[in-house]
């Protein structure tokens, strides 16, 4: 019987496979897998939009920095600098980049798991480590048994 080193409503990672039912049922032999990696999906372009206005704003600060005169004037040219860092750092929380789990299975290559939520991709990514990990354990363990098993009927020949 197979370790369970992950399970959701979509996903179950054990010692042998990688089973994903959502969107479509793909069941992954981890011996076929080969060449895993983490590659960050694209930027949301709200993100560059906030970070072009934030530039434009500390550059007209800058330009308009000799001629201000005036307590208000100073608050709007401080709130004009402090406001897109703020705005910024909320978009990254409402707009995550997507993370995409990708390998080769039997030479073609396909997206194991795709995620926004990191903390679900970090879980993932660490259950597929583990069940890796825990194959490769258990194949040593069969080779050694083999070899031990070998070297008693090698002793019993001699």
């Amino acid at each position: 019987m197979s370790t369970v080193f992950y399970r959701s409503t979509d996903l179950m990672i054990t010692e042998d496979v990688f089973a994903l039912w959502s969107p479509e049922p793909h069941v992954y032999v981890l011996d076929d897998v080969q060449d895993l990696r983490v590659v960050r999906g694209a930027v949301h372009p709200f993100r560059i939009v906030l970070m072009a206005i934030g530039v434009l704003a500390v550059l007209g600060v800058m330009g308009a920095w000799p001629v201000i005169d005036t307590t208000g004037e100073y608050l709007f040219a401080l709130m004009s600098i402090v406001a897109p860092p703020i705005v910024g750092s909320t978009s990254r929380a409402l707009t995550p980049r997507r993370l995409h789990l990708v390998g080769r299975h039997q030479g073609i290559l396909v997206t194991l798991f795709s995620s926004s939520d990191m903390l679900v991709f970090g879980q993932v990514r660490r259950a597929l480590m583990r069940a890796f990990e825990a194959r490769s354990c258990s194949l040593d363990r069969r080779d050694l048994a083999d070899y031990d098993s070998g070297w008693r009927r090698l002793n019993q020949v001699l």
